[in-house]
C-alpha cells in the first residue's frame, strides 16, 4: 500500500499476508487499518508502519506499510 492511499482506507477492510495457512490453503487475512505511524530508526531514517486490527478481536498487528495489501492487490 502506498502511503497516499491510507487516508481513504482508514477504519476499513485491507488484508494481510500473516504466513499461517488456514484449512483453505491461503495465508492472506483481512483486517481493519486503524493507524499509520511514522517512526524514526537510530541511524535517523523515516519509516511507516500500520496497525491492523482484527475484524472480531481486540488483537492488534503493527505491520510495515509496505506489505499491507488492497483488495485488487489480493
Amino acid at each position: 500500500m502506498e502511503l497516499s492511499q491510507v487516508k481513504s482506507r482508514l477504519n476499513r477492510i485491507v488484508y494481510y499476508d500473516t504466513g499461517q495457512i488456514d484449512l483453505n490453503g491461503c495465508s492472506i487475512k483481512d483486517f481493519i487499518l486503524t493507524a499509520c505511524i511514522l517512526r524514526k530508526n537510530k541511524k535517523g531514517f523515516y519509516y511507516y508502519e500500520t496497525e491492523l486490527k482484527e475484524q472480531n478481536s481486540r488483537n492488534t498487528l503493527i505491520v510495515p506499510l509496505e506489505k499491507v495489501l488492497n483488495i485488487n492487490e489480493v
